[in-house]
């Protein structure tokens, strides 16, 4: 057996050097709307239309005099609907707080799923006043009567104004009609989930800030009862409201204050209940050799149905004082055995994978806390956006390291990767400050399935592709986790190959190509095993996780499986993070776990098969989409070795300024020259080496940028890394990026030998792609630009925000052939020590 020794990885920080000038190359839409036959006629169609419609504003806005909105804040909404099967456009900087037209949602009945379909209609809510009225009139008037048809002087002018075309000519050109808005165009949620009955229901509201005194004075006068307990945001407010839909009707049309409603949501637990035939002594066995974690250790903190703490196996490291509940009517102990599961899970891992009869002990190096967010059984739901609030605050009343662990799902919230309350909320918590982030671990969800309902081995040849990963896992904060499975024990035919898909993890295979792919990392949850027919299946006790259970002292045992496992473990291997590099950020842990990660045999075959099939046209995309990075490597997690060496680069930038004309422009990007292993790297020539590039950071969100269908505004600000090309100086590697760069005639060289060709490059906040090729080539790459792009901080200058920096996370590593080279000698060697940071753990041999 081969020893190899194993090294702390190489922490930097302050490694970038920022430009003195910055300017991305743009781009910009030349899209124009299919022209009217008639813009006469259309013109004067949408002016009586309008004028209709505003017939009714002078009443309205006596109806909010009577209840004291503020006169600013009086006004009515409409509705401009497209032309069929046309796009409507709507100026991109519209938002709710603009001046004139205040746009509030946009609705597509079709959208870009699959992106090739026509659209058949969209609808957008403006919210206008009498005076933006007035102008709106005046507006069209200019517009049905603009005669200049030339093509060659059309496209010079821009949708605001400019030059001669009339402003908000490109929205005249393709809408049909205007309208009063009616209760339906606010409804955001599928359709099937609007209330139909005449009685109270449960909405998610979605309000504007500026508005909050419009609402309450108008939810007063329909004896509306609202709690404040909304989730806040930049511009709007989310919360639950019980009203019928005529009283929500009202409350929409006079308050001026809503822009969107969604069904209400909770959190529920995907439970697997089977029996298991362990020997109840073992759990005695092993919590003899129980050595908690010291005190201040990083704790997994468990958002479930609570935690039974006198459970033989979690005593030492859950004491009483730190159970909660986001509910005063609810207990802290566990209702339903879910999160007793998952914190044995997050705590050890798999309890068969450790023998009760060796003689070593269990040195924990984490603990536990408990919140349950969950109902119990009778009770009252809480909001999912407000219970994950409530339960951050309660775990945070103590300061310790932590990894919040979230195996549960708000299952009528979107599967199709949009934001909702729950993610947004997740996000947001996540970047806190920005300053000091929050780490979440979160489940992808499981594909229904009961007695009554078993899973269907036809469902597993799609590998789930129908079921979208379930809310809030597509938080772009977050670390997703889905499941997959190295179990194939016992005789019983079983679903899933070794290493592939365990068989209910949800994808997000069908998610439109706009919305980032989850899961991030996927981990072990469990098989199931085929039944005699050959069309249904069932959980394989034999092929689960064995953990902790809340009936004690009965029986302190239990199985577990699919992605709650797999995300109570992913919690319990970031913790772990924690503890060996306690001067780690948040948002790099989450980039290290990613970093390790890799995919499995099993996996690699099905890209090769679909690639082979034809069934997809970016193998790459469905493998991220399936299983995101793969499974992490616990030794490349913790430590680097002499051929794979991993430098965790941490550095901030400040992504935006205020320019000329006090509008905000992006202000620096970093270029980073790291420690570089370049001799060896020559001498070993031809042969095949792998660089790993993973640039990780947290954004805050604006959940209402999706409402308006501006995707690309739902992060605060996005960064992008580029590495410098064979052949190519570091000038010429800059300069790709930046406009105002260093003028330098050196070519730029080819930048093949990436696996998924860079085209993932701006995707999300957790970036990363892989290398391969000859070493002489990478000798020549040692150099990294990260680069703002715009996001909403730019656009609302009220805010402040441009002022901020960013926190990023660049994490690289090299790794060669097994041999006699010694790269992570020749790393260390080159780095700066003044970018060192001095790591914990000293050299471990095994």
């Amino acid at each position: 057996m081969v020893v190899m020794a194993l090294y702390p990885h190489l922490h930097l920080r302050n490694l970038g050097v920022a430009s003195e000038e910055f300017r991305a190359y743009g781009g910009g839409s030349s899209k124009e709307p299919e022209r009217v036959p008639d813009r006469q006629a259309h013109g004067q169609k949408l002016r009586g239309d309008l004028q209709q419609a505003v017939s009714r504003l002078p009443e309205l806005t006596r109806e909010q005099a009577r209840l004291k909105i503020d006169e600013k804040q009086r006004g009515m909404v409409i509705a401009m609907d497209s032309r069929a099967e046309m796009p409507l456009f709507v100026s991109p900087g519209a938002r709710s707080t603009t001046r004139g037209l205040r746009l509030l949602n946009f609705q597509s009945s079709a959208g870009s799923f699959p992106e090739n379909e026509p659209i058949r209609s969209e609808t957008a809510s403006f919210f206008i006043s009498r005076s933006s009225a007035k102008s709106l009139l005046g507006a069209i008037e200019k517009y049905q009567n603009w005669s200049n048809d030339d093509d060659e002087f059309e496209n010079l002018f821009d949708d605001d104004g400019a030059g001669n075309r009339p402003r908000n000519f490109k929205l005249f050109e393709s809408a049909a009609s205007i309208r009063p808005a009616t209760l339906r165009d606010f409804w955001t949620d599928s359709a099937e989930r609007f209330p139909r009955k005449r009685g109270e229901t449960e909405w998610e509201v979605w309000t504007r800030l500026e508005y909050e005194d419009a609402l309450h004075k108008t939810a007063e006068h329909f004896e509306i009862e609202i709690e404040d307990s909304a989730t806040r945001f930049v511009e709007t407010a989310v919360r639950n409201i019980r009203a019928t839909p005529e009283d929500m009707q009202e409350l929409v049309r006079i308050s001026g204050a809503v822009v969107e409603l969604r069904g209400a949501s909770s959190f529920l637990s995907d439970y697997v209940e089977v029996s298991h035939n362990r020997d109840r002594s073992i759990a005695g066995a092993l919590a003899a050799k129980v050595v908690p974690a010291k005190a201040g250790a990083p704790r997994v903190t468990i958002l479930d149905t609570g935690v039974n703490s006198s459970n033989i196996l979690l005593s030492s490291s859950l004491p009483r004082a730190r159970c909660y509940s986001v509910s005063d009517d609810w207990s802290v102990t566990d209702h339903a055995g879910h999160g007793t599961k998952m914190a044995g899970v997050a705590l050890f891992g798999d309890l068969d994978k450790i023998d009760p009869n060796g003689r070593s002990q269990i040195n924990l190096e984490t603990s536990l806390e408990s919140v349950v967010v969950a109902a119990p059984l009778g009770g009252i739901d809480l909001p999912a956006h407000e219970a994950i609030q409530k339960a951050v605050a309660l775990a945070e009343g103590s300061k310790a390291p932590r990894v919040f662990c979230l195996a549960q799902t708000a299952p009528d919230e979107p599967s199709d990767g949009r934001p909702s309350s729950t993610s947004a909320a997740l996000d947001l918590l996540a970047y806190k400050d920005g300053r000091r982030g929050r780490l979440f671990c979160v489940a992808v969800g499981n594909v229904d399935h009961s007695e009554d309902e078993p899973y269907q081995i036809a469902d597993y040849i799609e590998r789930n592709r129908q079921y979208g990963v379930q809310s809030p896992a597509q938080a772009l904060n977050a670390l997703s986790v889905g499941a997959m499975t190295m179990m194939g024990n016992g005789r019983a035919s079983l679903v899933a190959p070794v290493g592939d898909l365990s068989p209910t993890s949800r994808t997000s295979q069908e998610w439109e190509t706009r919305v980032v792919k989850k899961p991030d990392i996927v981990m072990e949850g469990g098989n199931f095993e085929i039944d005699a027919g050959g069309v249904f299946s069932k959980v394989s006790p034999r092929n689960l996780v064995l953990t902790t259970s809340r009936s004690v002292p009965s029986n302190p045992l239990a199985m577990t499986g699919q992605t709650s496992a797999a995300t109570a473990a992913a919690a319990g291997l970031a913790a772990k993070v924690m503890a060996r590099y306690p001067k780690l950020r948040p948002e790099t842990v989450r980039g290290l776990i990613v970093h390790s990660s890799e995919w499995t045999p099993a996996m690699l075959r099905q890209r090769t098969i679909l690639e082979q099939s034809g069934s997809t046209t970016d193998s790459w995309s469905a493998l991220l989409g399936r299983y995101g990075w793969g499974v992490p490597n616990e030794q490349r997690l913790f430590a680097s070795t002499e051929n794979a060496t991993t430098m965790i680069i941490e550095d901030e930038l400040q992504p935006y300024e205020l320019g000329d004309g006090n509008n905000v422009k992006l202000k620096e990007m970093k270029y980073f020259i790291p420690p570089w292993p370049t001799a060896d790297l020559r001498r070993l020539n031809q042969t095949e080496v792998e660089m790993k590039c993973t640039l990780s950071y947290f954004v805050e969100p604006d959940p209402h940028a999706i409402a308006r269908n501006r995707y690309d505004r739902y992060q605060s600000h996005r960064l992008k890394f580029d590495v410098r090309r064979f052949g190519e100086t570091d000038a010429r590697a800059q300069l790709r990026l930046n406009q105002l760069g260093e003028d330098d005639e050196t070519a730029s060289g080819a930048d093949d030998g990436w696996i998924t060709g860079r085209r993932l490059a701006t995707a999300g906040n957790l970036i990363q792609d892989i290398w391969r090729g000859p070493a002489y080539r990478l000798a020549d790459r040692q150099g990294i630009s990260v680069a703002p792009i715009k996001g909403w901080w730019s656009d609302i200058r009220q805010s402040g925000r441009y002022q901020r920096s960013v926190r990023f996370s660049l994490i690289v590593s090299i790794k060669v052939p097994e041999g006699n080279t010694n790269i992570y000698r020749a790393i260390k060697a080159a780095a700066p020590v003044a970018a060192l940071v001095e790591s914990p753990i000293a050299t471990i041999t095994t």
